[in-house]
């Protein structure tokens, strides 16, 4: 416990699955953290299941892919807590099709969110912390960004693809700030992200994940986890 006292993290994506348990572990840990999905009633709900164990949150419902909405969800956090010392880009959707059968709507849309929405969201963070010279960010992508591709996953390991590359670059650029960026790089997930999730109890779990993430949250400052790859010791690569 109290792992993250004092800190304050913002989470997207924190209505389900990986940003869910992320913020509850975060919370549990003793940060204060800022809850943003687009939600709000699933947000509500974990607001109460943290207060309730003493947490400390901020409910700020936004879409990643408006820069207005984005603003004034980090504004806030900044009024209500003063600081932001970690963010965890894990807002995500998957639209799995053949390219021939995918919209160019449904192209759109998971890059709009996927990869614009990080880009996004971090552009409104990014200055924060390089005032204070601190601070972390955890990207949250997927091996789908690291092997061999799937043909009903063009679009959606694109968008993937694209945040091992966008992840690299950041670390670069923010190192002088003394920034620390992190891209975690799960497997098979056992969340409702896919039909059938949730009942896959041999699958990795979104907890786990959010393990991952307090660890690159935790290591001392003088270092810094770029990558992690991982899945279910049964699926491997």
């Amino acid at each position: 416990m109290d792992k993250l006292k004092g800190k304050v993290a913002l989470i997207t994506g924190a209505s389900s699955g990986i940003g869910q348990e992320t913020a509850l572990l975060f919370a549990r840990e003793g940060a204060r953290v800022v809850l943003l999905a687009t939600r709000k009633g699933q947000l509500d709900r974990m607001a109460e299941e943290i207060r309730t164990f003493g947490g400390e949150c901020l409910v700020t419902p936004a879409d990643v892919r408006e820069a207005d909405q984005v603003e004034a969800a980090v504004q806030a956090a900044l009024y209500a807590f003063g600081q932001l010392d970690i963010l965890v880009n894990s807002a995500g959707l998957g639209i799995f099709k053949e390219i021939v059968d995918t919209s160019i709507e449904e192209y759109d849309l998971q890059f709009d969110v996927n990869v614009k929405g990080l880009f996004l969201v971090s552009k409104a963070v990014i200055p924060i912390m390089k005032e204070k010279k601190s601070g972390l960010i955890i990207n949250i992508g997927s091996m789908a960004g690291v092997v061999s591709g799937s043909r009903t996953a063009v679009t959606y390991n694109s968008t993937k693809w694209a945040l091992v590359g966008m992840s690299r670059c950041m670390s670069i650029e923010l190192r002088p700030d003394n920034i620390r960026v992190t891209l975690l790089n799960p497997g098979t997930t056992d969340t409702n992200f896919r039909p059938g999730g949730g009942e896959h109890a041999d699958w990795m779990q979104a907890s786990d994940v959010a393990e991952a993430a307090l660890l690159a949250a935790t290591i001392k400052p003088l270092v810094s986890i770029h990558e992690m790859t991982m899945s279910a010791t049964s699926h491997g690569w």
